[in-house]
């Protein structure tokens, strides 16, 4: 049986600036291989009082709690408070601690503040978990069969002390048992159509499937329990193997991979290229494709032309598909992708036309009406689409669309 785990991040930043909690992405995916079962994450401000109401809560449900955040010098940083209060006892100065600091300080020529000697402030009976990265020593506190620890909140210090202190700990609880997880990526297919052909795996011998529906693919996570890492790996990659015999060549890839890695890496492979020429899309195709590492190796290069005269001047459209046809039709977004392939001397070609709403939309062509054109050595499709969502929406559907016709027409 897994280790029942809750991660808590502190700091005010995470909820009113728009900071991504990436300590908990991590800390996530760590536990989980190590044997624990992260039932749940919550974000916390700098406020003491919340931040133990938090850690009750979790303590009530998991038998480790893990929190990130608020062991610094500076006023808000308030965790050793918060924990001091929910385990209800005085938080005090520990002078070896205290002694640390200044040995670490000195080696800089430097002597730490009053406010730094904060970091040295331990609930009295928690254990201090050295940091061999920074100045904040962590915390640990057993109360009850559950064990709270609390690292600090920069990355580099939380995944040294991590590795230090909390997967070791992890292990020996979790006494040999481990997980193992995946996501594989679907394109082509509705999450309907996914949940049907899969349907019978949800329920397996030790394994959870879930399914989300992403902007134009379908995610399928994995997830694998065993009484040892090789048995969690055997039932993981046996449930991987079932769900890509069912789903074919609609299974792009997993993890990290992603529409553009995976085709750049098929163009890379085939020595070819790739540009492209855009209208409702704007530019989001060639950002896909320009985020994977190495893509101007085979990327050569693309044209946003949302006026008519630009795709004409630019992209090479004729003007009298234009004028018998209008901007969104099959026709133009065939001359986008040919005219993209021959100005750029690239392999391939990709034109994207569409209606992205709000507005635009008539009864003959409303809003999520989109064409997406291949041009390529002895191929030429064209894929008409009325997607729904709103603008945003449409337009990464369309770049997903786009991304799946080329990687289904390379070698």
């Amino acid at each position: 049986m897994a280790l029942a785990a809750e991660l808590i991040a502190v700091g005010s930043e995470l909820l009113r600036f728009g900071r991504r909690d990436g300590n908990g992405d991590w800390l996530q995916e760590r536990l989980s291989r190590a044997g624990a079962e992260v039932l749940g994450r919550a974000l916390v401000d700098d406020d003491p009082d919340r931040i133990a109401s938090q850690v009750a809560a979790s303590a009530g449900r998991a038998s480790l709690v893990v929190l990130t955040g608020g062991l610094g010098p500076t006023e808000d940083d308030r965790t050793r408070e918060a924990l001091a209060a929910w385990w209800g006892r005085p938080l005090l100065r520990d002078p070896a601690l205290v002694r640390e600091l200044h040995a670490r300080f000195a080696r800089f020529g430097r002597v730490p503040s009053p406010e730094q000697e904060r970091q040295a402030d331990v609930p009295q009976g928690a254990v201090p978990l050295a940091n061999p990265v920074g100045s904040a020593p962590g915390l640990l506190l057993s109360r009850g069969g559950v064990q709270v620890v609390a690292l600090p909140g920069v990355p580099a210090e939380m995944r040294a002390m991590a590795e230090a202190h909390v997967l070791p700990l992890v292990r020996d609880r979790a006494g040999g048992a481990a997980l193992r997880a995946r996501v594989l990526h679907v394109a082509g297919r509705l999450e309907s159509e996914v949940d049907g052909a899969v349907a019978d795996l949800y329920a397996g011998e030790g394994t959870v499937l879930t399914i989300l529906a992403g902007a134009g693919e379908v995610h399928l996570g994995l997830r694998a329990e065993g009484s040892d890492p090789a048995v969690a790996e055997g039932r993981l990659s046996s449930l991987d193997t079932a769900l890509r015999a069912r789903l074919g060549a609609d299974v792009y890839g997993a993890d990290g991979d992603t529409l553009a890695s995976v085709t750049g890496a098929a163009l890379a492979r085939a020595g070819q290229t790739l540009a492209v020429a855009e209208s409702c899309t704007a530019g989001l195709l060639a950002a896909a494709v320009t985020a994977v590492p190495g893509s101007s190796g085979w990327f050569r290069g693309g044209v946003v032309v949302y006026a008519d005269d630009l795709k004409v001047a630019l992209a090479g459209v004729p003007e009298e598909l234009l004028r018998a046809h209008g901007a969104v039709s099959e026709p133009v977004a065939r001359a986008l992708a040919e005219g993209a392939r021959a100005t750029a001397r690239a392999d391939w070609g990709l034109g994207v036309t569409g209606i992205a709403g709000p507005g635009g939309g008539t009864a003959e062509k409303p809003v999520g009406l989109v064409f997406v054109a291949l041009s390529g050595p002895g191929v030429g499709k064209v894929r008409c689409l009325r997607l729904p969502g709103d603008r945003e929406l449409i337009r990464r559907r369309s770049v997903a669309v786009a991304l799946d016709l080329l990687r289904r027409a390379l070698p």
